[in-house]
């Protein structure tokens, strides 16, 4: 058994090897690359200055750094949400479209296929549909409903996140580390807190039940209430999220392992391990109980195997990620059956044009897709609804730094938790319970991906829970000395041979300002919309009927679009309100979707897009259209009629004033 651990170690020390190169090169962008070194080694240069620092400070002190941090975080927070709403798209908005029409007793299942294909998301729907019930009694807006929901869970895992570093960790260097990650990264101010999806939840539900498991109380009134809520969390975790069965495999594991060496640890583990693997146990009838409560019923004729996402995650081209071709091919055949009978065939094949040296290199892709943290924050969103005019010049800048920090901040994370790992190879100690069950749910979610799923960075931040586990929990007395003095020759090593390379990167950095040109910044955009792939319903506009919406750009743009369904035969114009000038929008096509686009320079000001049936027969027309969810400034007009709470699909970009 002990190799047996010693191989979670291994794979997890690898793993986490090839998460560092992947956050430092990917994407391959010699700028970014030079940015994220220049970071990561001025971290390693500053920290032993900081280290001194924090370990002066009092216990009360930290405390009130940390509330200040907390306080910080939540101004900046609100701002953000006030001035820089983000276009959600997708399947959160999928998620949240239906649990709207559930939240007011006008359930809607059919509206398209995307459920009866993914029912893995109908708790999530159920879930939020309760809240916005609770808050539809208080009249708030499903936008704010959903922002107390994001700020909830995520401040809750950034607060329990520091917790955990305070309880565990003797020294303030971490937890002030971590405070200022939190602070000054975009952790907590882009995707986790625009977008209210199965993601969050989870992260906070596996931190709060190795809390939990660390911390669990003696007395027997205090370990009943603990087994309920523990029940509870586990339960509504799986399912959210269904890869969280991962756990169940891992406390199976360990169990085994404390059964054969350490009875007396498993005695005192017993009852919270058993009430986890009770609670996914019950998550079977759980999920019919949901399902019935929220009236979905499901549809084999469009569900996808499970062996799909296998197939899917063997193709070369995507290198184990979401592939729209493979997901067409799914929707082009006619039943479960025939899907499993096309895979059946179409797996052994993908295996073997890959062969060996294919498949190894995809596993390694994949881990490095990953562990990456670079397309994070930008994850399920389309672009700010509307950017500020002022801030358009420094939206580039602000976004190439922001991810940067991401990158750097964990690639010290994983880091650290290599040098643990290292640490443990080398003890001759057994190996603490708790660490060994983060561990081996580490490896577990890398084993998943790796092997069996598609691949995503927003699947990767699952671990960062359990490497915070990792990280934070004590070792041995005898041991501390022995890793403090390691981390200080480590330390001093990169303050004597590596800073001069720091200084010299960050002279590099000073003229970086053009190196990263991005493609185009969006200026305005509403992007939520149920998709066309799923058989969402049309509209239908009649001979001689118009369509039309306000919007406002704050900067000039080079490419304005708004999207129809394909094969529709309408006309359309962005009308300047000041000016009165006509752009006309004319029909492209791209990724199976049509849309009506403009391509040139478009001055900053109020506009109208205009849309009108000018063909003798009905005309098909995407307008999305939600209960008391705000998509965009202004509403959709037809005909003259205001139709709250509904928009088109749209968006303007910019290009470096190039049209």
């Amino acid at each position: 058994m002990k190799y047996f651990k010693q191989f979670f170690i291994i794979s997890l020390g690898m793993s986490l090897m090839i998460g560092i190169i992947s956050n430092l090169f990917y994407p391959q962008n010699l700028s970014e690359t030079l940015i994220v070194s220049a970071l990561s080694l001025g971290i390693g240069f500053c920290l032993p200055k900081f280290a001194c620092w924090a370990n002066s400070l009092s216990k009360n002190r930290v405390s009130q750094i940390i509330y200040l941090v907390m306080g910080l975080i939540l101004v900046i927070q609100l701002l953000i949400l006030i001035f820089f709403p983000a276009t959600v798209y997708h399947d959160p908005f999928r998620v949240l479209h239906e649990a709207e029409l559930l939240s007011h007793n006008h359930p809607d299942w059919d509206n398209s296929t995307y459920f009866w294909r993914y029912s893995n998301n109908v708790p999530l729907a159920y879930f939020l549909s309760l809240w916005l019930r609770l808050t539809n009694v208080f009249q708030i807006s499903t936008n704010a409903a959903l922002h107390i929901l994001s700020l909830f869970f995520l401040d809750g895992f950034i607060i329990l996140s520091l917790k955990t570093c305070l309880n565990f960790v003797k020294s303030h260097t971490q937890v002030l580390a971590l405070a200022l990650f939190f602070l000054l990264g975009p952790f907590a101010y882009t995707y986790y807190l625009q977008v209210f999806y199965s993601d969050l939840p989870i992260l906070l539900i596996l931190l709060l039940t190795f809390n939990l498991l660390a911390r669990w109380p003696k007395s027997k009134k205090a370990q009943f209430v603990s087994a309920i809520f523990l029940f509870l969390i586990i339960v509504c975790g799986q399912l959210i999220k269904a890869n969280l069965i991962i756990l169940s495999v891992a406390i199976l594991i360990l169990i085994i392992d404390l059964f054969m060496y350490k009875k007396q640890v498993l005695r005192k583990m017993i009852i919270p391990l058993a009430v986890i693997l009770f609670a996914f146990a019950a998550t079977f009838p759980a999920s019919q109980a949901v399902s019935a409560a929220a009236g979905f019923k499901s549809n084999s004729r469009y569900q996808f195997p499970l062996t799909h996402w296998i197939w899917m995650s063997y193709n070369p081209a995507s290198h184990g990620t979401y592939d729209g071709n493979d997901v067409e091919k799914m929707i082009s055949l006619p039943s479960k059956a025939s899907r499993q009978s096309y895979i059946a065939k179409a797996l052994p094949e993908r295996l073997s044009r890959l062969g060996i040296g294919g498949v190894l290199r995809q596993w390694v892709s994949r881990i490095e897709i990953l562990l990456s943290v670079n397309d994070i924050q930008s994850a399920y969103t389309g672009g700010f609804i509307q950017v500020p005019r002022v801030y358009v010049n420094w939206q580039s800048k602000v976004h190439v730094l922001s991810q940067a920090i991401m990158r750097s901040g964990f690639i010290w994370i994983y880091l650290i938790a290599l040098s643990k790992c290292l640490e443990l190879l080398k003890r001759q100690t057994a190996l603490d319970s708790i660490r060994e069950l983060a561990i081996i749910v580490a490896s577990g979610y890398v084993f998943f991906h790796m092997l069996l799923w598609e691949s995503e960075s927003r699947y990767g931040q699952a671990l960062l829970p359990l490497l915070l586990v990792i990280n934070t929990l004590p070792i041995q007395e005898t041991k501390i000395q022995k890793v403090q003095e390691i981390q200080g020759r480590l330390v001093s090593s990169l303050r004597t041979k590596l800073g001069p390379l720091v200084i010299c990167l960050v002279v590099v950095l000073s003229n970086l300002a053009n190196w990263h040109e991005p493609a185009g910044q969006i200026i305005a955009a509403q992007r939520s919309q149920l998709s066309l792939q799923y058989h969402a319903k049309e509209t239908w506009v009649e001979t001689g009927k118009v369509v039309s919406q306000q919007m406002v750009i704050k900067h000039e743009a080079t490419l304005f679009s708004v999207a129809v369904p394909q094969g529709s035969k309408l006309s359309g114009e962005l009308i300047n309100y000041r000016t009165k000038r006509h752009y006309l929008l004319k029909h492209g096509l791209k990724s199976g979707s049509s849309s009506l686009s403009y391509h040139g320079k478009i001055t900053a000001g109020s506009y109208q897009i205009f849309l009108v049936n000018k063909d003798s027969q009905m005309q098909p027309i995407e307008i999305v259209q939600t209960v008391n969810y705000q998509l965009a400034p202004y509403p959709v007009k037809m005909d003259a009629q205001t139709v709250r709470f509904a928009s088109l699909v749209y968006k303007a970009t910019y290009s470096n004033g190039k049209v």
